[in-house]
């Protein structure tokens, strides 16, 4: 009998050999039937693609710098021929007796709302059967009647979201429902809306988020350069279906935070931030058009992960999976798990400053083509055109309508400034003044961005947006808010009278998106160093809210304490200005005026 070695518990046996060599080629042979029946759909999709784009090989389309000038009047003409669209305000409020698609018997529900090609996401409400939203989603249409669709769906991680619902509303024209109950197409359910409906001239409508868009930016890229038609699609186009001509300038590795973190990649183009995932099979798509993009922020997820906070305009919905929850009437998206937080954030930033850039040109520019484009008559007005010295006016008929609500306005200063009504728009309020700026500073607020005044076609005289980000000193406040004010200023002929309005709104206090703060200044010239100051201000209340008259009364007293405030640096900064000018220079003020 053959002694057995110490060793041979190190070497395996015959049977363990036999076992592992089977499983190593059942692997491989699995392996390779995967393979191939993955590379033939491949070839089949790449033999598609091929075949279409060999319909025009040997052509490649290319747009020369001429051309795409020729395109971008022509496409200019076709804009101003258009002297009408329509604006449709849908307030999703709420809805009832839902079907129960949890194991529960409770729902995830949240709406997808289309109007045409435009679609908006409401935000998720979790474990509900009654869910209460109050969001805004705004459409812009060239033509009425036309069809708003609700559907609700349920989220579900996993599986394929369940349709739980839908309804139809139709808007004949313009006109202003109350909240209004609609049945859903399916054995229960009840969805509560409000819908508006308002024309608008066409160069009007540009100025709106969402209706100027993708198109504008590129008639934009076309004009100034020569664009080359891509041979094969990329992600964008494969997956999100964007247009040929839009190219991924960034691309981060990243997740985005839903109730857990969906890993994925970011895609940031000239117009869109875009995300796709892929887990457990269930695809998440992300289409976020820049121009809805209100604010971006440095964040955290779980106090540890870096992640950046995505923050969209109210109204505006995002494309794709539904936004978080969101208290003050604006959505969000959060991304986190990134390789390097700050460098995405910084790309991102100066994507969307690259962006809003460009519409503001296209604005400037069309503006100039309309006062170009209008008959000038012989009167006179400050702050339209000067030709060799020489101020004309440019007669426009339209129809003109109140910047603010005068109905809710009250008295808050009634007293005597130290300039006149010119004075005080040069000084204060011109492109070049640094008035709000240094004011806003003085106040600690942050993120300040003042555009410059423009031609209004819905109001009479200029308006201009300025958006910063305020301190909060209420205990129910976040330590801060964004602030979005939209500014309306009219100068009369003589110069001698000046209206100058304004339409505030902070976002992140809590019912921030049910009220606005109007305020009204009235400036007359009663002699060559000072004029009559009227101050009103006021609240506009948008949706009717059980904590309203507490709201208006708190909401008035605060910003009357700042119209103080604001009254006491403006005194102050133009006594500074007139002791800084030589006497007698009133030259400058008129070339400011220009």
């Amino acid at each position: 009998m053959m002694e057995e070695s110490p060793l041979g518990f190190l070497f395996p046996s015959l049977w363990e050999a036999e076992v592992t060599i089977s499983a190593a080629i059942f692997l491989v042979a699995v392996f390779v039937v995967l393979e191939k029946s993955s590379s033939s759909r491949g070839g089949d999709e790449r033999g598609r693609v091929k075949s279409s784009n060999d319909r025009a090989k040997g052509e490649e389309i290319v747009v020369l710098e001429s051309e795409g000038k020729n395109q971008f009047s022509s496409n200019l003409s076709k804009e101003d021929s258009q002297d009408a669209a329509y604006m449709v305000k849908l307030e999703l409020l709420a809805a009832k007796y839902l079907i129960g698609a949890n194991l529960n018997g409770t729902s995830d529900p949240y709406a997808i709302i289309s109007c045409g090609d435009q679609k908006r996401f409401s935000s998720m409400v979790p474990n509900s059967r009654n869910p209460l939203w109050g969001e805004e989603f705004i459409f812009f249409v060239h033509k009425l009647p036309v069809q708003v669709r609700i559907a609700i769906y349920d989220w579900d991680i996993v599986c394929k979201c369940k349709v739980l619902g839908s309804a139809i509303i139709p808007v004949e024209g313009e006109c202003q429902t109350g909240a209004i109950w609609y049945n859903l197409d399916s054995k229960s359910g009840q969805v509560c809306v409000h819908v508006s409906s308002c024309k608008l001239s066409a160069s009007s409508a540009s100025s709106f988020p969402g209706f100027v868009g993708v198109e504008s930016c590129q008639k934009i890229s076309d004009k100034r350069v020569p664009v080359v038609a891509h041979q094969d699609p990329g992600p964008l186009q494969a997956i999100f279906k964007l247009p040929q001509d839009e190219v991924i300038h960034h691309s981060y590795s990243c997740a985005l935070e839903r109730s857990f973190l969906y890993h994925g990649r970011m895609y940031i183009s000239a117009w869109h931030l875009c995300f796709h995932s892929n887990v457990f099979h269930k695809q998440l798509k992300v289409i976020v058009p820049l121009e809805d993009i209100d604010e971006i922020k440095r964040s955290q997820h779980a106090f540890v992960n870096p992640a950046i906070t995505v923050i969209l305009h109210i109204g505006a919905g995002g494309h794709g999976v539904p936004p978080l929850c969101s208290r003050n009437g604006r959505v969000r998206y959060k991304f986190a798990s990134f390789w390097n937080r700050n460098h995405s954030f910084r790309c991102l930033q100066n994507a969307i400053k690259k962006y809003r850039a460009i519409v503001e040109a296209e604005k400037q520019a069309s503006s100039l083509r309309k006062v170009r484009a209008q008959p000038v008559s012989s009167s006179v007005r400050c702050n339209v055109n000067e030709v060799n010295s020489t101020e004309v006016n440019i007669a426009v008929t339209r129809k003109i309508q109140a910047f603010i609500n005068e109905d809710i306005l009250v008295d808050a200063v009634n007293v005597v400034f130290p300039c006149t009504a010119e004075q005080f728009f040069v000084v204060l309020l011109s492109d070049n003044s640094k008035f709000f700026e240094e004011y806003r500073s003085a106040r600690k607020d942050t993120n300040l961005n003042l555009s410059k005044w423009y031609i209004s076609d819905e109001y009479d005289g200029q308006v201009r947006k300025v958006t910063f980000r305020s301190l909060c000193h209420s205990p129910l406040c976040p330590p801060d808010t964004a602030v979005t004010e939209m500014q309306h200023i009219v100068l009369s002929n003589d110069k001698k009278s000046l209206v100058y309005e304004t339409m505030q709104q902070a976002h992140d206090v809590p019912f921030g998106s049910y009220f606005e703060i109007h305020c009204r200044w009235s400036l007359e010239t009663n002699s060559k160093s000072s004029c009559l100051l009227d101050i009103k201000v006021g609240v506009n209340l948008k949706k009717w809210c059980i904590l309203q008259s507490k709201i208006k009364s708190g909401a008035t007293e605060e910003y009357k304490r700042e119209v103080g405030q604001i009254l006491k640096a403006a005194r102050a900064y133009v006594l500074k200005s007139k002791m800084d000018e030589p006497a007698g220079s009133t030259s400058s003020i008129h070339d400011d005026c220009k």
